[in-house]
């Protein structure tokens, strides 16, 4: 039997019989329910998933094909099991799931591509073992960075595991439950202090600075980190202030400001 441009030689499937022990049937069954029953099969004999080597998979390929001799999936080995991404499977068959910050903040909806063989049933039916879905995930808002967490899907009544990376961008970064962030004040500010707004990603906040603020102090924002949840309080937010130039301002704006610090 060739796979590839490979000779392999191994115990041959002589009988629908050994072809439906081999898929962990008991008695012949309609095509989908042997395309059921070979995609769950597949994940537990996949050498790279399980170890070993690739002879049961080989077999599982001939049994099914022995079946469904009119299968559209050729018995020869596909770039599948080369494109399958193994590091995205780990120990605990996590998928790898890169989200934003903004998407652990509030939640929302992504959308991924996963192995077809994933879903128990297929519909329609698989034409290539490198075939993919759609899964369209529900994000509940505090996602936890690294986190293991199961997730429900659009359509699709199981419950999926994913291993969570949010993606912050240059200016923030996420630890535990809190975010931190670099934020770029006018000189005059930190000098003379007083309120201003910066944007976060929690919105637009209004702060308070004291005068002789020196640049790169930090101010922390109680509650303003990633949301609580059942397992984990509410973070903060933590800001590094960075001293850039003043702006040109209008003559009366200038004035405003002085008489409200002299107020004060």
């Amino acid at each position: 039997m060739d796979f590839g441009g490979q000779n392999f030689k191994m115990a041959e499937l002589k009988t629908e019989a050994e072809a439906l022990e081999e898929l962990g049937l008991a008695d012949m069954a309609p095509d989908d329910a042997i395309r059921c029953a070979f995609r769950q099969r597949l994940k537990q004999v996949h050498p790279d998933l399980n170890g070993g080597t690739d002879t049961q998979l080989r077999r599982l390929i001939l049994a099914r094909d022995m079946l469904i001799p009119d299968s559209n999936i050729s018995a020869k080995r596909t770039d599948f099991f080369k494109q399958f991404d193994i590091e995205q499977v780990r120990t605990d068959r996590a998928y790898a799931l890169h989200i934003s910050l903004h998407q652990a903040l509030f939640g929302g909806r992504i959308t991924m591509d996963v192995p077809a063989l994933e879903f128990a049933e297929a519909d329609p039916p698989l034409a290539s073992l490198i075939e993919t879905r759609h899964l369209h995930i529900i994000l509940p808002p505090g996602l936890r960075d690294e986190s293991v967490v199961s997730l429900t899907c659009d359509a699709n009544p199981r419950q999926w595991l994913f291993r969570i990376h949010i993606e912050a961008g240059s200016e923030c970064r996420v630890w535990g439950d809190d975010i931190w962030m670099t934020a770029r004040v006018e000189n005059r500010f930190l000098r003379g202090g007083g309120q201003t707004t910066i944007e976060t990603p929690q919105g637009p906040q209004h702060i308070n600075i004291d005068p002789r603020t020196p640049s790169g102090a930090s101010l922390r924002l109680r509650g303003q980190g990633l949301p609580a949840t059942e397992t984990a309080p509410a973070g903060d937010m933590h800001i590094r202030l960075e001293a850039c130039p003043d702006s040109v301002r209008p003559l009366g704006r200038v004035l405003t400001d002085f008489r409200q610090r002299w107020a004060s």
